[in-house]
């Protein structure tokens, strides 16, 4: 086994394994009322954003020729699709858990069915945006073809609308951590595993291009734009978790 399988069991396994502290802490305390449906809904649309995204850059990449100039291909990996695949029927689990706690698991109490306003009408532009742009994307098809380009630039606009998201669904805990001057009931376990998960990620990366691309472009940078994106994000906001949990743990 090379250094980037390694890296990439490295933040598959702990992200993986994050996804599960929130799923038996509702289980455990028979009720899904301190899960935000806010925070569910934004996490599985994200998720799906980024399912998308890598499903096109694995499966639907063309092999171009050097001599019309070959675009990079973005350093993605079968890890990278099962890892997300994984969290989006988890969230889907959680989902679940707040909609049919009382009836599906039995749960004593759930929590809101609905989402607030505010992140309703966020969630609502994100996926019209989507949809526009996906229409694009089989528009540009039916004009010249399945072309890399348009692929890297649809993607692209996913790991915005994905890092939206994932900006949108830290915030709130971030504030509501603030507020309480307290970290009670929050699942500590899961910030460190996501942390480990970004640092390998980000690790894994430097190696793939390194051994792959002997010149750092801009055209190498744009098609792991996504990738460097999400890791960075998620590694941002969970150490802002640990520096609030170092702070209001007692």
């Amino acid at each position: 086994m090379d250094a980037v399988q390694l890296l990439g069991y490295g933040y598959v396994i702990p992200w993986s394994i994050s996804a599960y502290p929130p799923i038996y802490n509702n289980w455990r305390r028979n009720s899904a009322a301190a899960t935000s449906l806010d925070f569910v809904m934004l996490n599985i649309v994200g998720y799906f954003y980024l399912l998308t995204s890598l499903w096109l850059q694995l499966y639907k990449w063309q092999i171009e020729s050097k001599a019309v100039g070959e675009l990079p291909r973005p350093k993605v990996t079968s890890f990278d699709f099962w890892y997300c695949l994984h969290g989006f029927a988890m969230n889907l689990v959680v989902l679940s858990q707040i909609l049919m706690g009382i009836t599906l698991w039995k749960f004593n109490q759930t929590g809101s069915t609905r989402m607030k306003p505010i992140y309703a009408k966020i969630l609502t532009t994100s996926v019209a945006v989507c949809l526009l742009s996906a229409i694009q994307l089989l528009w540009q098809q039916t004009q010249h073809g399945w072309q890399n380009l348009d692929t890297l630039a649809f993607c692209n606009k996913l790991y915005l609308l994905k890092i939206s998201m994932s900006v949108l669904k830290y915030v709130p805990q971030i504030r509501h951590n603030f507020e309480r001057k307290s970290m009670k009931g929050f699942p500590i376990q899961s910030v460190g595993c996501d942390v480990l998960g970004s640092v390998c990620s980000l690790c894994q990366l430097v190696i793939q291009i390194q051994r792959d691309e002997p010149v750092l472009t801009l055209e190498v940078v744009g098609a792991n734009f996504g990738r460097v994106g999400i890791a960075l994000v998620t590694l941002l906001f969970n150490l802002i978790y640990i520096s609030q949990w170092l702070v209001y743990r007692k």
